[in-house]
């Protein structure tokens, strides 16, 4: 009977390290990317106000203000200011893209093969401002983890056509919001960096980072984005983003 007992509290011990390990360990790849997905994109629809400024390599700057309406996958973007002032882009998906050229006043479908062309000569491509969703479009693996982050290899699906190979995410354990992003080129090359700064409350209640920098590893051309404001649920109507409401809102 003793034994017995020895062996009960003995399989009862290592049930209950078991139960601890299983605790304590990370979630899946695809949950990280999943939550994170809806802490930048989890409403029923969202309104930023950007400030944007481009910094050359010599030092000049340009700096552009713009809205961007999102619904869904779909987004809106609307250049306020600049040379490009009146100048929209809409984002149905990933490769159904569409700009209206004020100077032309007609509305023209971005081919895939320019969606990784800068965003009015910023470090951003159309393919970046057109990306909602992670967990979506990429495979996630995680390559490493200290006490504050998981840090994610994302290679996009096949089928899926972007500018890089693979991206590196930097994703926090206790809130699920990213806070860098690194793009690898073919040549598994780091070339440009996405940093996430200064979370901060917005009047509308929602959370999210306020400042956005995004950096040229090669050249240290960078753009920076300072977030006015962010605005979400105001009750956006599907027909806002079609290619019929671009032509006929002009």
């Amino acid at each position: 009977m003793k034994n017995h007992r020895i062996v009960s509290v003995l399989l009862l011990d290592i049930l209950l390290i078991l139960l601890s390990l299983s605790a304590n360990a990370a979630p899946a790849p695809l949950e990280i990317l999943q939550k994170m997905d809806l802490t930048i994109s989890g409403f029923d629809d969202q309104r930023m106000d950007v400030d944007m400024t481009v910094i050359d390599t010599n030092g000049s700057q340009k700096s552009y203000y713009y809205q961007v309406y999102q619904k869904g996958e779909s987004r809106l973007v609307k250049m306020l200011s600049g040379e490009v002032k009146g100048m929209t882009i809409l984002s149905m998906s990933a490769d159904r893209v569409y700009v209206y050229l004020p100077g032309f006043k007609r509305v023209r479908r971005v081919a895939a093969s320019n969606l990784n062309q800068a965003f009015v000569g910023s470090d951003f491509t159309q393919d970046d401002m057109a990306t909602t969703e992670w967990a979506k479009n990429h495979d996630g693996v995680i390559i490493n983890e200290d006490d504050g982050f998981w840090y994610l290899r994302c290679t996009p699906k096949p089928g899926e056509k972007t500018g890089y190979k693979y991206a590196e995410l930097k994703v926090s354990k206790t809130d699920f919001r990213q806070w860098e992003v690194k793009y690898f080129n073919d040549r598994d090359q780091n070339y440009k960096v996405m940093e996430m700064s200064e979370v901060y409350k917005f009047p509308s209640g929602a959370v999210r980072h306020r400042r956005v920098t995004m950096r040229d590893v090669l050249t240290s051309h960078r753009t920076d984005l300072f977030i006015r404001d962010f605005v979400v649920n105001s009750g956006y109507k599907d027909s806002m983003f079609t290619v019929r409401q671009l032509q006929w809102g002009k």
